[in-house]
């Protein structure tokens, strides 16, 4: 594994940076920014300390699973052809709110265009640059939150219910073995031996050894805001907003407060677009809304991760009971959840996991997404002091460590360790901009 520890900086440069956010990549921001010396206030509107739910959180919801095999992006060829029959299938893992497509339109066209073969080979090769990282940037995190305990190192297992759809999905496993993605191909018997309570629906898998699950991404919030807090970082509760430069570097209001500071990170998760305009930047994000529905006493039924593609939905074990966490509706912000997702979501598990029980917590996030499936992570176009970390999409779990590492290097005024071009902030300047 990459060793990415970093050396704290000699004191005359160090920095007081306002960390926007306090998702999982705020939180690792936070931390590799102390492990390199800076001072860092966290500022979120519901912070992961004692007494708080955090469950308004995008990193309280998720699957719960790094997935370093997830290469190959949302837009992939023929993606404009298969929508129609994903929204005309009830049980289909996408949704559309038809009238926020006009909003949507700019990233749509993007999206489209990100999905040309040549592209999605460019960013095929261009996320796996990043999830080679994603353990590394992780695992000191961890041993120092005291956190390892929540890691189950199990894989992730895909299932696929004819033979026409394992064939089909043949060209994106073979993307990923070029990328050096470890899986094995199984067939029922082998299926049946990892996993036996699932419903015999499968004809062909594959398992993705060397994907993980944290058993409660809350509790692993928790365990990360805390040591940011023993290392001196301070947390304000509230909204950021009126983010402005100043010649100190930055200032923002936030819990009835002006703040300022040498610098900020953007790591607002779906809010960050807000926050990136207020200093003149324009940037084409736009928010994948997801559901979960817990199983409370399912928990135990399955050993790792198990997904449906044609479902899009995981149905992952953790400490609470089994998640089924996942699809894809396009609506924004705004507007209310849909029952009819969740309703999906329940019956998928019903007849997949025969025994799952009966689903209670029902949850709706905002995954922060750009069309390429590619987060911004770089410094702003117009204003240096301030850097971002968003637009993660599905992989906001897996690639938070290695954000936060990156974060740190950009603000230490470090050469990181990858190439940052192809998540800049701006490159989708041409399709026009979200306006949220």
């Amino acid at each position: 594994m990459t060793n990415l520890e970093i050396a704290p900086l000699p004191e005359t440069e160090r920095r007081h940076v306002l960390v926007i956010g306090a998702g999982l990549v705020g939180l690792a921001s936070a931390l590799w920014l102390q492990k390199a010396g800076h001072r860092v206030t966290v500022i979120d509107r519901q912070p992961p300390l004692a007494g708080a739910s955090y469950e308004q959180a995008c990193s309280y919801g998720n699957a719960c699973t790094i997935a370093p095999h997830s290469v190959v992006p949302v837009a992939t060829p023929g993606i404009a052809w298969r929508v129609p029959g994903m929204l005309a299938n009830p049980l289909g893992p996408l949704a559309i709110v038809w009238r926020y497509l006009p909003h949507l339109a700019p990233w749509l066209r993007a999206f489209v265009a990100s999905s040309r073969k040549d592209e999605v080979e460019r960013i095929a090769a261009v996320l796996s640059g990043l999830l080679i990282q994603a353990d590394a940037g992780w695992q000191p995190l961890v041993h120092e939150a005291g956190a390892k305990a929540l890691e189950r190192r199990h894989g992730c297992l895909y299932l696929y219910k004819t033979e026409a759809q394992f064939q089909a999905a043949e060209p994106e496993m073979l993307l990923r073995e070029r990328h050096d993605v470890a899986l094995d191909r199984l067939d029922a018997a082998a299926i049946r031996d990892l996993e036996p309570n699932l419903a015999p629906l499968y004809c062909r898998g594959v398992l993705f050894r060397d994907a993980y699950t944290f058993s409660s991404p809350k509790l692993l919030a928790f365990a990360l805001a805390m040591v940011v807090g023993e290392r001196g970082g301070t947390f304000v509760g509230g909204d950021a907003s009126g983010l402005e430069m100043t010649k100190a570097g930055v200032r923002l209001r936030a819990g009835g407060s002006e703040i300022g500071a040498d610098h900020a990170v953007v790591a607002a998760g779906a809010w960050s677009g807000t926050l990136a305009r207020q200093i003149g930047d324009r940037v084409l994000l736009d928010t994948e809304r997801g559901y979960h529905v817990l199983f409370p006493s399912a928990g135990s039924l399955l050993t790792r991760p198990v997904c449906y593609p044609e479902h899009g939905f995981y149905m992952t074990p953790m400490a609470d009971g089994l998640r089924a966490a996942g699809t894809v509706e396009l609506a924004g912000l705004s507007a209310p959840s849909s029952v009819g997702r969740t309703a999906m979501i329940r019956r998928g598990v019903e007849a997949l996991l025969p025994g799952a029980g009966e689903g209670t917590l029902e949850w709706l996030g905002f995954r922060p997404s750009m069309p390429d499936s590619l987060p911004v992570i770089g410094n702003s176009p117009t204003s240096p002091n301030v850097t971002y970390a968003f637009g993660h999409g599905h992989l906001g779990l897996t690639l938070a460590g290695i954000t936060g590492r990156l974060v740190a290097d950009l603000v230490s005024k470090r050469k990181p360790s990858i190439d940052l071009t192809p998540f800049r902030s701006q490159r989708f300047s041409h399709f026009g901009a979200s306006r949220r």
